[in-house]
């Protein structure tokens, strides 16, 4: 699927200012609790083509981006400017990142863009977790960002609001929907209304509140639920999560 989104990618999901301030302020936030001046060192799970991990680069930070899709590092990396910047990308699996890099060795880990459901179990993702846990410093900062199952199930949505850009569209919608498992089917189209490709994924319809329970299991403390990058209040009939938490 990713591999035949590449094209229009960019287009599709472009780096909201909103973004780059939210995690720009959670981070300066908790850099100041520790009272550590240096250059923040982060790590972005899932970067994708790697605009938010060059963003936060410009804003002064050191970023690392992994993705398990070659074309879209291969693309991240072609991107990031010359001569060698804080930004660097690797091709990698997001469950191997403890395998990788030395424990306590971020400011913050990010994890946007519904990239944590792509695990296919609650084991999975708690895994992750726990890896995530690993590699932040005392007091660093997970920031996530992903659907909200829970409304999702409850309400028996199929459908979800479709993209659209001035040369594509891009339609998504949730089949054989349970609660371990949902289909994500999804389709580029011209503006001529031609189908460009479809495609699905599995993915793991994780919940609110067992994502809650699970950073606490996972020895994070302080976390907090938002409904988009401004803050605002959690809405649990809402379709967005954003949420952050601290290791203890």
């Amino acid at each position: 699927m990713y591999s035949n989104l590449l094209e229009y990618y960019d287009e599709l999901f472009p780096v909201e200012k909103t973004r780059l301030d939210f995690i720009e302020s959670t981070i300066a936030y908790y850099q100041k609790e520790r009272n550590i001046k240096d250059m923040p060192k982060i790590l972005d799970l899932g970067c994708a083509t790697g605009t938010t991990t060059i963003q936060l680069m410009r804003r002064g930070m050191d970023v690392v981006g992994i993705d398990n899709n070659a074309q879209m590092i291969q693309s991240a990396t072609r991107r990031n400017p010359e001569p060698k910047t804080n930004a660097r990308f690797f091709l990698m699996d997001i469950a191997d990142m403890g395998k990788y890099f030395p424990k306590n060795s971020f400011d913050a880990v990010l994890c946007l863009g519904n990239t944590m459901v792509h695990l296919d179990s609650s084991e999975k993702i708690e895994q992750l977790l726990n890896a995530v846990q690993g590699v932040l410093k005392p007091g660093g900062t997970f920031i996530f960002q992903l659907i909200n199952y829970e409304m999702i199930l409850s309400e028996h949505v199929t459908n979800l609001p479709a993209i659209e850009t001035t040369r594509s569209s891009f339609f998504r919608k949730y089949t054989n929907i349970s609660e371990q498992n949902i289909t994500f089917e999804t389709s580029v189209t011209s503006s001529k209304g031609q189908t460009v490709f479809s495609d699905s994924v599995s993915l793991f319809p994780l919940k609110s509140k067992e994502l809650l329970h699970m950073l606490g299991t996972s020895g994070f403390h302080n976390e907090m639920l938002y409904s988009d990058f401004n803050k605002s209040p959690f809405d649990p009939s809402g379709l967005a999560i954003v949420g952050t938490a601290v290791k203890a």
